[in-house]
């Protein structure tokens, strides 16, 4: 779905009588920045606006893209949300064709993101916000990580009773096998093999639980149905269509427990392995609003921008953003389930090499092979 986001009408007038200023004087950036940042910022006035392809949605985008407008007000921000995968195939056939594509790309297609750091087909930008991240920001030249996003089970909490709702994947195992009536067919989860953000997911998931992770995969094959969509799953789970799924993006149920019916969902991180998914985030070598593009790279990983990411309902992973302005920080999260119960979900170089082979025996395992 394509999403231009606008200033709020009665800010026109403010910004309006505000250009001449604007032109002159830039925007005030961290005193860590470089000495000529000002020429990004200068360079990004000529350019046409910035267009984003990502699997995130205009809620989640939306408070991060509006503090950015209102910093930096000629730039207009446009947004696309598509599935990871689609992300980069639309990029990738779009390159080198002449027509407007992308100027940044965020997804958790962490298959793509491991072939474009090996491939260098990403701009290897140095943001000054770098050396105040986390090592495991920059897991490649010109990929970034953008969130750290817990994957989580979902339940209907109005077809479910207190002693049916799973707390982890052991959990959902034991309960599906012990009552088929109340789980077969109505469990979801992503298809790993239609789905990169799936594949991703679980392919950490279980390289963490090894050949038992597999055979309790398998026990329940048969009552899985997959999707590849985070918010097709939970208006499954809302309409009771699903009962419960498991590795669901926590970007699509927090914002959809506020919304009407989200009474009736219920979540939890996992008890027996969380996973943490590394959202990446890349500028493409050859953007067409370089200057813009970069602007908005430093402002995502910035406190400010992190912290307004967080609203939006993506997990920030920086250290300086505030517990109490987000609903989940990356170290409250890993706190609360343990650091020995943290997946990560990165990007390592076998979600190119066994990719097939994986994808494979995961739909063996759900036929119950």
């Amino acid at each position: 779905m394509r999403v231009r986001h606008f200033i709020a009408a009665t800010a026109i007038a403010t910004i309006t009588l505000a250009a001449g200023a604007a032109s002159a004087q830039s925007p005030e950036v961290p005193d860590y920045y470089p000495d000529n940042y000002g020429d990004l910022i200068e360079g990004s006035r000529s350019e046409s606006g910035i267009v984003i392809y990502s699997n995130m949605a205009e809620n989640n985008w939306g408070p991060v893209i509006g503090g950015f407008e209102e910093k930096y007000p000629w730039i207009s921000v446009e947004t696309l949300d598509l599935g990871s995968g689609t992300v980069h195939s639309r990029w990738e056939a779009e390159e080198g064709s002449g027509s407007r594509s992308a100027d940044l790309l965020v997804s958790g297609a962490n298959d793509r993101w491991a072939s474009y750091g090996i491939n260098g087909r990403m701009m290897d930008y140095q943001s000054p916000e770098f050396d105040h991240l986390p090592d495991f920001a920059k897991p490649y030249p010109g990929v970034t990580v953008l969130s750290t996003d817990p994957l989580v089970i979902v339940y209907n909490a109005a077809l479910l009773s207190d002693d049916q709702r799973p707390t982890g994947f052991t959990s959902l195992v034991d309960l599906a096998t012990a009552d088929p009536g109340t789980f077969k067919g109505r469990l979801t989860t992503y298809d790993a093999a239609r789905n990169s953000f799936g594949l991703a997911a679980w392919y950490y998931v279980l390289k963490a639980k090894g050949d038992e992770g597999w055979a309790q995969l398998s026990s329940i094959g048969p009552m899985i149905r997959g999707e590849t969509s985070g918010g097709a799953m939970n208006e499954k789970i809302t309409t009771g269509e699903y009962v419960a799924g498991y590795n669901i993006s926590g970007i699509t149920i927090f914002p959809r427990l506020e919304q009407p019916g989200g009474e009736i969902l219920g979540f939890a991180f996992p008890d027996d392995g969380t996973p943490l998914m590394m959202r990446g985030m890349g500028i493409p070598q050859n953007a067409a609003n370089p200057n813009s593009a970069k602007l908005f790279f430093d402002y995502v990983l910035s406190e400010a921008g992190q912290t307004l990411l967080g609203e939006g309902g993506v997990v920030p992973y920086r250290e300086d953003v505030a517990e109490d302005a987000v609903r989940y920080t990356y170290q409250e999260i890993v706190d609360t389930v343990g650091e020995d119960n943290v997946i990560r979900v990165g990007f390592d170089k076998a979600l190119i090499d066994d990719a097939e082979p994986f994808a494979k025996k995961f739909t063996e395992a759900l036929a119950g092979n």
